[in-house]
């Protein structure tokens, strides 16, 4: 990734970039101003609102302005469009080619409609899409020029795509090509998604095809910064239920299939052996190689990509009945060479899973092996294919098997209820009903396997129970951000314990004939995975799908539905166009603060300059004005002043901007009265002792305590933020999270109006590891007082305590239980918010099946139970944190 210059020279080592064209800051053309550009955001971006809706907006604004001799920035809807239309950057445009069943076709009868059918692909030049990736300012912190291997302690760590091995094994490759030595390697990552909503124009169906480039970091892809591009819209030729059983129509649809990816890609083929000149977003020149990189879909479309049989790998070559076979060694391009010429086709076929009548079209590009390209998949494998489609079906089965049918349902009933128990947490769905809902989504699945374990204790084998611990796990050790090699012995720990203990499922029945699904055996192939292509989540079939919803679903929902095709090309070749301005405008300084606040600065300079010409005039008058300046601030001035650069915080928690009302607030006392905490005033000064004196042991007097007469300023809050470093759990470019931790008497959810007092993560200033260094605690108030000029916030807390020094074994989660004074009281303390590291979650232990009484709710789980399990599965931070 050496730098060069604009015609492919080489520059020294350190040279500065060539200066980007420079662009007045008040040039926003083809807009007449920044409100005219912001406006035909939110009219045609975020509002969706239609062109009458719109034309009335316009039409009362020009009548406001009018009178005033004035117009607004945008006149009609149609004014709107041209304006926008009018962008010159992010213009990629359309092309597209039709193609036709060309072989065999029956020598008597009627020829079948889909052979004389002509399919239509609509796609962009990607090489023009890559032009714009690289080029993209707001990338600059977030692209890899060249790969390297990242190590923590001596330990190497997996991460982005770069940090694989596959990118070091090319650019090896490419570096002993003299010609293409020092050369940037970009690597193309495609992705597929037919599964939700396909569009439908005359008789022809499409499904979108989006590419991206494996040098731009996990954390931009996952957060939806365009750097994931709707590329194509493939055809996919429909006949009738006869048709579907025709070899000959099964072999034309992967014809098509594999046809349309090489058109596509046709032309950045001549730049795989030789460079491309590419301006990149350090501004500077690189020459650039490039080459397939992943293909991110879901099992089906990999077998089509692939050419294997469906049922079997298409990464190793384990027989279908067996595919956990260890021994199993993995395809590769070159075998398929050889074993197309040396085999025919039914034992390819039978014997080796492979469909002979195509060749991928990886056999097309230079490096290209479709079988080390397909990438993992977290969403269809791990979390929709091996939880929600294998398990918690096998779950069910197991119940009715072992317990019978009407047993096993009433079980089944009992586990809802338990389910529907789970106290509230910041972004965490509540399954009012538990399994019993129509349709699951990715993100359902996700929510549901948080919370399911624990609810099956008691009712189903310790086995199953270890099982799940075993799977999630597995999960979301591969769902980190960052993964060691410390991180894959553990992945294989876990996939180890996965595969001993869901033997109880074939050992009751529910799984006679074993587990060779090729889903479930994609879990094998991760370790291999992750060295190869760094953290499976930055190439998760969950980001497609994230982009179908904003490349296709919307787009259709905004179209007429008549020839919707053509207007949703049109309107995402816009959205391209104003995220292309809006990157432009930005990078320029133009976008700073907002709209308003620019032009309310903008008058008070000039109202200052006015005032200075004033005081120019008059200056040998009298005036009540001060003269001079401070000169002690000068040298110091400028370092108090401004943003300050730093790396993010590991815990930040802030009290919400509003108080509440209806507290008395005279003093502690009425407030500890109001909230039936009598003792708050003894708990505030001991809070206080232990303030002045951090490192005094043993429990104070209170009579030893400050005194907290002059306490003045209380004011009550009903939430926190946290903000915390957690890039696993952060599609956010600086990996920050944030959640809202609530303690309110009134929270309404479901129609229920009840208390609601979330659990916390505490500082303990341990050094002990994972959740032997934290303790938890139910917040019961918010509060921040004043003491001698010092401003307190603090929270008013029910400590838990650890039941066991280590976690349960079957599903490795503490155990925390509430703690009690002598006399059966809560033990409460106050602490200061800065102790509170985030929300916790807390799952109710269930002892046996004895069903939970139907009146007991989520809003009393975390007072009706005498025992919770601290779940580490609540997301991705707390499995890194509360190990």
């Amino acid at each position: 990734g050496t730098p060069c210059d604009h015609l492919g020279n080489f520059l020294p080592p350190n040279s500065p970039p060539a200066p980007p064209p420079q662009k007045a800051n008040d040039n926003w053309t083809p807009f007449k101003s920044r409100a005219g550009f912001e406006l035909a955001e939110v009219l045609y971006l975020k509002a969706n609102l239609s062109q009458s809706i719109i034309n009335h907006i316009l039409d009362l604004w020009t009548a406001t302005l009018i009178p005033h001799g004035d117009l607004p920035p945008l006149i009609d809807h149609q004014d709107l469009l041209t304006q926008i239309d009018a962008i010159k950057l992010g213009n990629v445009p359309w092309k597209s080619y039709t193609a036709q069943y060309q072989w065999l076709r029956p020598d008597a009868g009627p020829i079948p409609e889909w052979m004389k059918t002509e399919y239509q692909f609509w796609y962009r030049d990607p090489r023009k899409v890559i032009h714009h990736l690289l080029s993209n300012p707001e990338f600059a912190s977030g692209i890899d020029y060249a790969p390297h291997r990242d190590f923590k302690d001596e330990e190497r760590q997996y991460r982005d795509f770069m940090s694989g091995n596959w990118a070091w094994d090319q650019c090896d490759t490419i570096a002993m090509d003299a010609r293409t030595h020092s050369a940037m390697f970009v690597p193309i990552i495609l992705g597929t998604d037919k599964t939700t909503v396909s569009v439908a124009t005359g008789q022809h169906s499409y499904h979108p095809i989006y590419l991206s480039v494996g040098n731009v970091h996990n954390r931009l892809r996952r957060a939806h910064k365009d750097t994931l591009v709707l590329i194509g819209f493939l055809p996919i030729p429909k006949g009738t239920r006869e048709d579907a059983k025709d070899e000959l129509f099964r072999d034309f649809r992967r014809r098509l299939f594999h046809g349309c990816l090489t058109a596509v890609n046709s032309t950045v083929k001549p730049f795989m052996l030789t460079w491309d000149l590419v301006r990149c977003s350090d501004h500077h020149f690189h020459r650039v190689i490039y080459g397939l990189g992943p293909e991110i879909t879901d099992y089906p479309e990999q077998s089509v990509a692939a050419g294997t049989v469906y049922g079997w790998c298409v990464t190793c070559e384990a027989d279908p009945q067996n595919l956990d076979d260890p021994t199993a060694e993995l395809r590769t391009q070159e075998k398929m060479f050889a074993l197309l010429e040396a085999e025919d086709d039914d034992t390819l076929w039978f014997h080796h899973g492979m469909v002979s009548d195509f060749l991928p079209f990886t056999a097309s590009f230079p490096r290209a092996d479709i079988y080390e390209l397909l990438s993992p998949d977290l969403l269809h494998q791990v979390i929709k294919g091996t939880f929600k489609d294998h398990l918690v079906t096998w779950v069910e089965e197991y119940l009715k098997i072992v317990h019978g049918p009407s047993e096993g349902s009433r079980l089944l009933d009992e586990i809802d209820h338990r389910i529907s128990l789970v106290p509230l947490f910041p972004g965490l769905r509540r399954f009012k009903q538990g399994r019993n809902f129509q349709q699951w989504t990715g993100n359902d699945s996700k929510a549901f396997m948080k919370v399911f374990t624990t609810t099956l204790e008691g009712i189903v084998s310790v086995d199953i129970i270890k099982t799940l611990a075993a799977f999630l796990d597995f999960c979301y050790i591969v769902r980190q951000d960052t993964i060691a090699e410390v991180s894959l012995t553990a992945l294989d720990n876990a996939l180890g314990r996965f595969h001993h203990h869901r033997e109880i499922f074939r050992e009751s029945g529910v799984r006679p004939t074993g587990f060779s699904l090729p889903r479930q055996h994609s879990l094998s192939h991760y370790h291999h995975h992750i060295k190869k292509f760094g953290a499976p989540n930055g190439l998760s079939s969950s980001i497609t799908e994230s982009k179908h919803i904003i490349a296709v679903k919307k787009p259709w929902r905004r179209s007429s539905r008549y020839e919707a095709l053509g207007q949703m090309l049109t309107i995402n070749t816009r959205n391209n166009k104003l995220a292309a301005a809006r990157t432009d405008f930005s990078s320029h300084g133009m976008l700073d603060g907002t709209c308003l606040g620019e032009v309310i600065d903008r008058l008070r300079e000039a109202l200052e300059d006015a005032e200075n010409n004033d005081s120019d005039t008059d200056s040998d008058s009298n005036s009540e004005s001060e003269d001079g300046q401070d000169l002690d601030a000068d040298e110091d001035e400028d370092a108090v002043t401004g943003p300050v650069d730093g790396p993010p915080p590991l815990s930040d928690i802030t009290l919400a901007l509003k108080c509440a009302r209806g507290y008395p607030l005279g003093s502690i006392w009425e407030l500890g009265k109001h909230i039936k905490q009598e003792n708050l005033e003894a708990l505030v000064q001991i809070f206080l002792f232990y303030h002045q004196n951090p490192n005094s042991a043993g429990a104070p007097s209170v009579s030893a305590c400050p005194s907290i007469d002059s306490i003045e300023d209380i004011s009550i809050f009903h939430s926190a933020k946290a903000v915390f470093c957690a890039p696993s759990n952060s599609p956010g470019v600086g990996g920050l999270y944030r959640e809202m931790i609530r303690s309110t008497p009134k929270w309404k959810t479901s129609g229920i109006i009840a208390p609601r007092r979330d659990c916390v993560l505490l500082h303990t200033g341990s050094d002990m590891p994972g959740a032997r260094g934290f303790e938890v605690a139910r917040v019961h108030l918010f509060f921040s007082f004043a003491l001698e000029e010092e401003v307190f916030e603090c929270a008013l807390v029910h400590e838990f305590c650890k039941s066991f020094d280590d976690p349960d074994p079957n599903n490795c989660m503490w155990v925390f239980e509430p703690d009690y004074d002598r006399d059966g009281f809560r033990l409460m303390s106050v602490i200061h918010i800065d102790s509170i590291v985030r929300a916790a979650h807390l799952l109710p232990v269930f002892k046996d099946d004895t069903p939970i009484p139907r009146e007991i709710n989520f809003t009393h789980t975390l007072d009706a139970f005498k025992a919770f399990y601290l779940n580490k599965y609540i997301d991705y931070h707390s499995f890194e944190t509360l190990f």
